[in-house]
């Protein structure tokens, strides 16, 4: 069982970066301290333990296996991406998370599920390479699948997103403000480290 945060990102920081990232996915790595927060955050509130989370979007995985560490029943990691998903897939049977972490290979946006998940944690794309709008259509997804959503979003849409969780109705609050640590992966990257400031939002069905 965990002890606290800061053993859960250590963990976090051992999974590995995307092998072949895609631009016109948005395929950047969360910030470890950042999933490792939001994880922790559904932990205490005794969100996690024993329950079916889902990770829209998982990319590397990384909220998928936090969540697992946490003591989740059931874990579903979808990404759209085969090649992301096969590196998961690696990884989680090397640390042992093969039982629990369950693997599909779909749109985020039009997920083959059902909505039996108790919390959904995801980072959407921004709609800055792939098309406008993508990031609500991913919190529609995870509203209409789960009851409670911790998700990140650009810090300048806080107020449109909020809006956006009303109309789904969801109740929901800002539970911090964070910057995103982006690396040079791409070649419009020309700063040595690209930060995005961000805000962490809790949602859940009212």
């Amino acid at each position: 069982m965990l002890r606290s945060k800061k053993e859960l990102e250590l963990e976090v920081q051992k999974v590995p970066l995307y092998q072949k990232p895609k631009v016109e996915l948005e395929q950047y790595v969360t910030d470890a301290s950042i999933v490792a927060e939001l994880v922790w955050l559904a932990y205490m509130r005794q969100e996690v333990t024993d329950s079916r989370v889902l990770d829209l979007g998982c990319g590397t995985g990384r909220f998928s296996i936090a969540a697992a560490l946490a003591g989740a029943l059931q874990v579903v990691c979808l990404d759209i991406d085969t090649e992301a998903i096969a590196q998961v897939r690696d990884y989680v049977k090397q640390i042992g998370l093969d039982t629990i972490i369950d693997l599909v290979v779909s749109d985020a946006t039009r997920p083959p599920l059902r909505p039996v998940f108790d919390v959904a944690f995801q980072n959407p794309p921004f709609g800055i390479q792939s098309r406008r709008g993508i990031d609500i259509d991913f919190l529609r997804s995870a509203t209409e699948l789960s009851r409670i959503v911790y998700t990140i979003h650009k810090a300048e849409t806080r107020d449109y997103v909020l809006r956006k969780l009303q109309e789904m109705g969801c109740t929901a609050d800002v539970v911090g403000v964070r910057i995103i640590n982006i690396p040079p992966m791409y070649r419009h990257h020309y700063k040595r480290l690209h930060k995005v400031s961000v805000v962490l939002i809790r949602a859940s069905r009212s």
